[in-house]
């Protein structure tokens, strides 16, 4: 990764850390606070190296803050990819667990009649049982607006900076993007969500840089006064720059349940049906992945 792509990322966190301060002191009456934090613990029939990079809490989309995401844990999708390339891509079947914790903080102030201002850093750490080559650490900082459509309609706009760090250390990267999603909450009991995330990703690498493009649509239905059902389906694109050409997707099916068994305190459980391929021939895999977790959302 080259040192204007350090310092383009860093610039751009600390830009975006310096307007939200800026707008928190001058509405600080009506600035909130908002958090999460939580561990979960997953098991995969098949690991897909070039798919390790598990997020937990958004479907695979850096933090998004309240009341856009509803309790989604999510697989992740954006993250790099383990050992050689084309190898990693679950042609060999290797089954494992792992566990994720992920912590999100933020803070929103509203700017004008429906119009919301936001910033969100997380953290969060992966270690895998047996394929250590796959743990990783990453941090990030998502800030942008909302803004209300109408009584069901939110729109945000945002912009995401992470640093990742694997046991891999070739793998080490900083990348960044925009986000969108549209939310339509069209009653107190059902919710819709489409995202886009495109991913620009520098890594130490060659072998490791990529583009990436997200696209995912989850829905929720609050079928008990405190048990939401979710569904929802995530498509991703990455292109790398090593070897020339070299592209890689994948699509994913998800089914998932929260419970909020105390006051803030929800279990969380997941399926998800992953089905990867890349432009190699007799690369495609399927992994099937299930997720229990606990988070605590204020």
């Amino acid at each position: 990764m080259d040192m204007r792509s350090h310092r383009a990322v860093h610039a751009a966190i600390t830009g975006c850390i310096v307007l939200f301060l800026y707008l928190i002191i001058a509405s600080a009456a009506q600035a909130g606070i908002f958090y999460d934090v939580a561990i979960r613990g997953t098991y995969e029939d098949n690991v897909v190296g070039l798919l390790s990079d598990k997020r937990g809490g958004t479907a695979g989309m850096p933090a998004t803050g309240p009341g856009m995401m509803g309790a989604v844990m999510g697989p992740g999708g954006m993250g790099g990819m383990g050992g050689s390339i084309p190898q990693d891509t679950g042609v060999q079947s290797k089954s494992d667990f792992s566990i994720n914790y992920f912590a999100d903080i933020g803070g929103s102030t509203d700017i004008a009649s429906g119009t919301y201002l936001f910033l969100i850093g997380s953290a969060q750490h992966t270690s895998y049982n047996s394929f250590n080559e796959f743990d990783n650490t990453i941090g990030g900082l998502t800030a942008g607006i909302d803004k209300n459509l109408g009584d069901i309609v939110t729109v945000r706009l945002a912009i995401n900076g992470a640093i990742k760090r694997y046991t891999d250390s070739v793998r080490d990267s900083s990348a960044f993007g925009p986000i969108v999603t549209v939310k339509e909450q069209f009653t107190p009991l059902l919710w819709l969500k489409e995202s886009y995330y495109y991913e620009k990703n520098n890594a130490d690498s060659a072998f490791f840089t990529y583009t990436g493009n997200f696209i995912g649509i989850w829905g929720g239905y609050l079928v008990l006064p405190k048990t939401t059902l979710l569904l929802g389906y995530n498509h991703l694109v990455r292109d790398y720059d090593e070897p020339a050409g070299f592209q890689v997707t994948s699509n994913t099916i998800s089914a998932g349940v929260a419970q909020e068994f105390a006051k803030r305190w929800f279990i969380d459980a997941q399926y998800d049906h992953q089905m990867s391929d890349s432009n190699v021939p007799g690369t495609s895999s399927n992994d099937n992945i299930f997720s229990v977790g606990v988070r605590f959302s204020y």
